[in-house]
């Protein structure tokens, strides 16, 4: 599976995903207020570090898997998907991802 792939299968598949980027939002606005006068970063800079933080994640959760099932050429996204089911990932990465907390 490709990493676009991936990336849009998680988003549309894992319960956490809404959670995950409230919490993220959330985070980086209050981290935001935090600055003070030029340092305070303008709304897109923000969108871009929350954005920057799900890419992470998910970037983290695709080279796990890689390097255990590599991107085969055909059929590769079935592979991942039946590898992924046999592993409960989606069960796993919604738990982790709905209780990880930012200070």
């Amino acid at each position: 599976m490709l990493y676009h792939e991936f990336k849009e299968w998680l988003e549309e598949n894992a319960s956490a995903y809404p959670i995950y980027m409230e919490k993220v939002t959330e985070f980086q606005l209050m981290k935001n207020k935090g600055r003070a006068g030029k340092a305070k970063w303008k709304d897109r800079k923000v969108d871009r570090a929350i954005q920057g933080m799900w890419e992470s994640v998910v970037a983290n959760a695709y080279e796990q898997i890689k390097a255990q099932k590599g991107v085969p050429k055909y059929n590769g996204r079935q592979v991942w998907l039946d590898f992924m089911e046999e592993k409960n990932f989606l069960e796993g990465f919604n738990e982790g991802a709905s209780e990880v907390e930012f200070e």
